[in-house]
């Protein structure tokens, strides 16, 4: 099967795919407020004509190239392109002013391309194994999973949990819409037939991310980046050495980045942050860091990009998304006839393979692109995303529109940018509803399935190992939940 797959990626096309993904994720990462989501969003569309292999390298190259671009206007600007990248502007920025800030963008490379690499072996060895798993996974234990996952997302997501709360059922609320899963009759239609499919997700998630973003531009009175000098960008190697003294930091920064991607919502800013504090508590000279310590830097962003793989384990192996990015990659993966799930390697083990091995692969050209992108990286960091607006709406329009050929998304998909806009501007996170509208359809159809087959009892649910085991989750995730409110609310 690896051989197989590898040699799928010996097309021209393939190699072209990865290298505009990563050059345009580098880009689009280096503009503060744009990000991996807006752009996979907007691309979507691009990739209808193209075969699945190299439709999903190119996206998922944005991703790749997009969480270490946002290292660039961190480490220049002291501007996260990413909020991932808020950790690494604390020491980035410091080396930068003192003019280091070719130093510190190489060791965030560097770093990134070792998370990059960790996460994907973790991925390619937990994937199938967990999706082999899930086979056994009835509609009782697909619902207490979906639920389990929701749970995940309220309670450690960030921010305020009744804000999480609320956008999770919006959300879900939003996925019924159209005909009834189990007795096929229209629901929330108001008699017209387009409502009956329900809410399409593609126009949906590029109105949440690309349109929302245009508005939220427009009406942004004050520009991202201001017109402060940029530190100059002296040529400086790191020496092997140099990250071989830091390798404890890159490999637990790794673990932790990998396995939180893992968790269902919570993105990749949390394990940044969780790096770049353990990482400073086991430093000899902790009182370095924030002066511009290279393992402060090192830290995050080994952290961040080990989310991408991680979180592609849930999204791949059980059709759960691991933050909004791969909720966004999982519609993707649906267009092009890969749907996520348990079936998955049954049924395209060649491709996903192949998508696997090219993920791994990627690293060899984000590294050369990286370092030759240093040099023209202090001018794409003062492009003003409102100066892309004009195209940004445009290419929403057309992509909605060429979903199914039809007005009806394109009104669906400027519905979506007007509530995510509000829903923005209020302080309310757009990742809880887009999660809950991909499972809120299937959890209730599990749910009722469940229900259906024990005849309306409730003890399906917990009727078998794998349930009881799910409960225990839910219940560990609540007492955890509220341990850490409690201490937050004490210090």
């Amino acid at each position: 099967m690896l051989q197989d797959a590898f040699l799928e990626l010996l097309n021209l096309w393939v190699l072209v795919a990865a290298l505009v993904g990563i050059v345009a994720g580098i880009i689009i990462g280096a503009i503060p407020g744009l990000g991996p989501t807006m752009a996979i969003a907007l691309l979507i569309p691009v990739t209808f004509t193209m075969e699945p292999i190299p439709a999903i390298i190119l996206l998922l190259g944005v991703y790749q190239g997009a969480i270490f671009g946002g290292s660039i206007s961190a480490v220049l600007l002291n501007v996260p392109g990413t909020p991932s990248s808020a950790a690494t502007a604390i020491d980035g920025f410091a080396m930068a002013r003192r003019g280091e800030g070719g130093r510190a963008l190489r060791f965030a490379l560097y770093a990134s391309v070792f998370g990059n690499i960790f996460s994907c072996l973790v991925l390619m060895a937990l994937a199938e194994p967990l999706a082999r798993f899930a086979l056994d996974f009835g509609p009782a234990e697909m619902a207490m999973l979906m639920f389990f996952a929701l749970l995940v997302i309220v309670l450690f997501g960030g921010g305020s949990k009744l804000d999480a709360l609320i956008m999770v059922l919006v959300g879900t609320c939003a996925s019924i819409v159209g005909l009834d899963p189990i007795s096929g009759t229209p629901r929330f239609t108001f008699g017209t037939f387009d409502f009956e499919n329900g809410f399409q997700l593609i126009p949906v998630l590029i109105g949440l991310f690309a349109m929302s973003e245009v508005l939220l531009q427009a009406f942004n009175r004050e520009p991202l980046v201001g017109d402060a000098t940029v530190p100059p960008l002296q040529s400086s190697a790191v020496r092997l050495i140099e990250l071989w003294r830091m390798r404890v930091t890159l490999l637990v920064s790794s673990v932790i980045g990998t396995f939180v991607g893992i968790l269902p919502g919570i993105g990749s800013t949390v394990p940044a942050f969780m790096s770049y504090n353990l990482a400073r508590s086991r430093a000899k000279d902790a009182d370095q860091f924030g002066m511009g310590a290279p393992e402060g830097v090192a830290a995050p962003e080994a952290a961040n990009n080990a989310v991408t793989g991680g979180a592609l384990v849930p999204t791949l192996a059980l059709g759960i998304p691991g933050d909004a990015v791969t909720a966004v990659i999982l519609g993707a993966f649906m267009l092009h006839g890969l749907a996520p799930g348990p079936f998955l390697f049954r049924d395209h083990g060649l491709e996903v393979y192949a998508i696997f091995e090219a993920l791994l692969l990627s690293s060899i050209p984000t590294v050369i692109l990286g370092l030759l992108f240093f040099r023209v990286a202090i001018h794409v960091t003062r492009i003003q995303p409102r100066h892309l607006l004009p195209a940004i709406a445009i290419l929403a329009i057309f992509g909605a529109f060429s979903v199914n050929n039809s007005l009806f998304d394109v009104w669906v998909m400027l519905g979506a940018g007007v509530l995510g806009f509000l829903f923005r501007r209020a302080g309310f996170p757009v990742p809880p509803l887009l999660i809950g509208l991909i499972l809120g359809a299937p959890f209730e159809q599990s749910l009722r399935q469940a229900l259906l087959t024990s005849g309306g009892g409730y003890g399906i649910f917990v009727g078998s190992p794998i349930t009881i085991g799910l409960v225990a989750l839910i219940v560990l995730s609540l007492t955890i939940s509220l341990i850490l409110g409690r201490r937050k609310a004490r210090t």
